[in-house]
């Protein structure tokens, strides 16, 4: 176990680290693929993809499977350029669009110039692309089999028609996966100037007009059923709202249900829409006509609780000491933080909250115990916990999460007292709470699970339903918020060990070079949240054999000091 992202810390005590002399290691710096593009909701400057019918009857399906893909509002104008009447119902967009992977086109028997018979096989891995821009994936894929009946009236160089036609739209999974990008939107996290992330997909060659209107009117349907159980929208149910460009400023105008009237909940409006479309440049908002905001995205900065800019520096322990990693030299001192270098007899995990404050796992004679405190004054226990701790993680509502026993618990660091458990996890062996506070990732069984979280009035923190996380990865050892939308998984499925998976589970992609290695923790930043199709910050460090990596883009890199390997456990970041 061990963790840490967020506001936190993490883990046991390793031994390598006895035997090596500590210095400059030679990890290399971060790599610089290129800066990210920001814009999907801008016009790409070339004309989408088309796909059409052709000579060839398997081409001609094949295309037909990629054709969904594109501006909703005209999917069927799409498709039916391959159909014999041109106007077919096809399945509503509420029903949405079936992923299909694996996808294996054969050419039946007995076929003519005029005629042809295609059957298509695969694996329906998602239920589906919702006109919501939402993915649900099936955590067991299921068999897809279809035959479809062409013909044409003319010879071999004449474009096939599809006579007969699947009864509910499909998309081919890998047309989906390389032409839609991460589009979340955002709601507002109780009656705090706090945004939650809920993950959507948008398709990557849209005019900007367009993309910003189809993200409004997702936005204004609500938050998911799974994102509504921690945020809600300031914007009133059954509000319409309309986008438009004048000169280098976009106008919103909002015509709500009901009047509002509150400042604080005008300002929350507008840090939803600023950050939804993505309002890198001047907006102006109007509700009922009237100008309730106006400014740009970065007005709103601090409503994403992923700072900007965060320090490439990422901790570890070692020796029962706390080190500091900056990609040039590990060192046990810091002018910035005074808690780097703090020590404590069984030293095994630690989180770092505000003002400098200290949460820490240390071993004892009776089992373990959470200590809290500022960083320069004595350390109090906190009483009434199990005899094994994991992972303290300080939630941004005052509050110390710790895993107790097995199960998710909320101190008060203030009081020192055990507040209440979570009902979220009986077994939990590691945990990750956002940055926002409002979604925790924890490792139960061998499989990750995200629980959203609530704030009640009174403070209270509660859990809701969680979902499983990263089908078919097994026996998981640790988590780790990758961005605001994607979890690193330490586990294994078949030969692979480490891997990036969005929260929808429509994306699993896997660490290149950790062949060999069987990473025990891993801590990293999160990406920056302003550059939404960036699913990774800098830097990420894990441990195998209780030895450090750093993660590169590339594949992982052992951090040495000269020609010694470095060994550590618990690495985390502070989000500060």
């Amino acid at each position: 176990m061990r963790r840490r992202t967020s506001l936190a810390a993490a883990l046991a005590v390793g031994t390598a680290w006895l035997a090596a002399a500590c210095g400059i290691p030679t990890g290399r710096d971060p790599e610089v693929i290129g800066e990210a593009p920001t814009d999907f909701g801008e016009s790409s400057g070339t004309s989408a993809e088309r796909f059409e019918p052709t000579a060839e009857a398997e081409v001609t399906v094949a295309n037909f499977l990629k054709a969904a893909a594109g501006d909703p509002a005209g999917r069927d104008d799409r498709l039916n350029l391959f159909t014999a009447s041109g106007a077919e119902q096809f399945s509503a967009a509420g029903d949405g669009i079936r992923l299909l992977d694996g996808i294996d086109i054969s050419f039946g028997e007995g076929n003519s110039v005029e005629s042809a018979i295609v059957t298509v096989t695969g694996s329906v891995v998602g239920n589906y692309y919702l006109d919501d821009g939402s993915v649900r994936m099936n955590s067991t894929p299921s068999t897809y089999e279809e035959t479809f009946t062409l013909q044409r009236d003319g010879g071999l160089q004449d474009p096939w028609e599809i006579a007969t036609l699947p009864l509910q739209v499909v998309l081919d999974y890998d047309q989906f996966l390389t032409s839609y990008t991460e589009a979340p939107l955002y709601f507002r996290a109780g009656d705090s100037q706090l945004l939650v992330p809920d993950l959507r997909w948008i398709y990557d060659d849209l005019e900007a007009d367009v993309g910003r209107r189809i993200l409004l009117d997702w936005l204004l349907q609500g938050p998911s059923d799974f994102t509504s159980q921690s945020a809600r929208s300031a914007i009133p149910d059954d509000s319409d709202g309309e986008v438009a460009r004048q000169d280098d400023t976009v106008q919103i105008d909002l015509t709500l249900s009901e009047p509002i009237d509150d400042t604080a909940v005008q300002q929350a409006m507008a840090a939803q829409i600023a950050w939804t479309l993505g309002l890198g440049e001047g907006f102006v908002l109007t509700a009922d006509g009237e100008t309730i905001a106006e400014g740009a995205l970065e007005d709103w900065r601090s409503w994403n609780a992923i700072p900007a800019d965060l320090p490439q520096t990422a901790y570890f322990i070692a020796e029962e000491r706390v080190w500091e990693y900056t990609g040039s030299e590990v060192t046990t001192t810091s002018r910035e933080h005074p808690w780097v270098g703090f020590t404590a007899e069984g030293l095994r995990e630690v989180a770092i909250g505000p003002a400098d404050q200290l949460a820490a796992v240390v071993a004892g004679a009776g089992g373990d115990v959470l200590q809290v405190g500022p960083t320069n004054d004595a350390l109090g226990a906190v009483p009434g916990l199990g005899t094994s701790l994991a992972d303290p993680q300080w939630h941004p509502e005052s509050a110390v999460l710790v895993v107790s026993d097995g199960v998710p618990t909320v101190v008060n660091p203030n009081t020192r007292a055990v507040v209440h458990s979570l009902t979220s996890g009986e077994a939990v062996t590691a945990m990750a709470l956002s940055a926002d506070g409002r979604r925790l990732a924890y490792v139960e069984g061998g499989h990750v699970w995200v629980a959203p979280l609530t704030v009640d009035a009174d403070g209270k923190i509660q859990a809701g339903e969680p979902e499983r996380i990263g089908y078919g990865i097994e026996e998981v050892t640790d988590v780790a918020w990758s961005s605001e939308n994607y979890l690193w998984v330490a586990g294994k499925r078949d030969d692979d060990t480490l891997f990036q998976v969005a929260l929808d589970n429509s994306r699993t992609d896997v660490q290149a070079g950790t062949a060999g290695l069987v990473f025990s923790q891993i801590g990293a930043n999160p990406a920056d949240p302003v550059e939404s199709i960036v699913n990774r910050g800098e830097p990420v460090l894990a441990v195998a054999n209780a030895t450090l990596y750093r993660v590169h883009s590339s594949g992982p890199e052992g951090v040495r000091n000269g020609n010694v390997a470095v060994g550590g456990t618990a690495p985390f970041t502070v989000l500060q």
